[in-house]
């Protein structure tokens, strides 16, 4: 059985002795991609970052042209193209701009919205971390090797 866990405080110790600072990395997948509305960072088994992404479903059907490709992922106009986008981002992001330690070893894009009625946001629109990793931990399941039907759309990324 997988354990993952919630970094309330945004600083993690993983097994292997490093402090990873999850905020930093939420707030660096935002950045690359500004089709992301909301991301949560997971630890599995004290070794893994796992995040798990929520898109900003209302730029797909009305993308917002002021971006440009430097700038993050481009138009995209559904969840498997921004899976496609962000994947390469996020490879880039783990090869280059953080230390071995630190990188995300898997994500899923989940194409749904957080909210405050389902206990994933709080009234200040701020994620609240422990809701969501156990309200999606089949996806984070799917992730590692699980056959667990789900009902949301999700594209599932994995990188080396």
């Amino acid at each position: 059985m997988s354990a993952y866990t919630s970094i309330e405080n945004k600083v993690h110790k993983l097994s292997n002795g490093q402090l990873v600072d999850t905020a930093l990395l939420e707030q660096e997948i935002k950045k690359i991609c500004h089709y992301v509305q909301d991301v949560t960072i997971t630890v599995k088994d004290e070794k893994y970052l796992t995040a798990i992404i929520f898109p900003n479903r209302k730029l797909f059907s009305n993308p917002d042209y002021q971006k440009t490709p430097e700038e993050g992922c481009f138009c995209p106009r559904n969840l498997n193209e921004i899976g496609k986008c962000l994947s390469g981002c996020m490879n880039t992001m783990n090869l280059g701009l953080l230390p071995g330690y630190a990188k995300i070893n898997s994500a899923v894009i989940i194409n749904t919205a957080l909210s405050v009625e389902d206990g994933t946001l709080t009234p200040a629109l701020g994620v609240i971390d422990d809701n969501v990793i156990r309200k999606y931990k089949d996806h984070l399941d799917n992730l590692y090797g699980g056959k667990i039907q789900v009902k949301e759309e999700v594209f599932n990324m994995q990188f080396n």
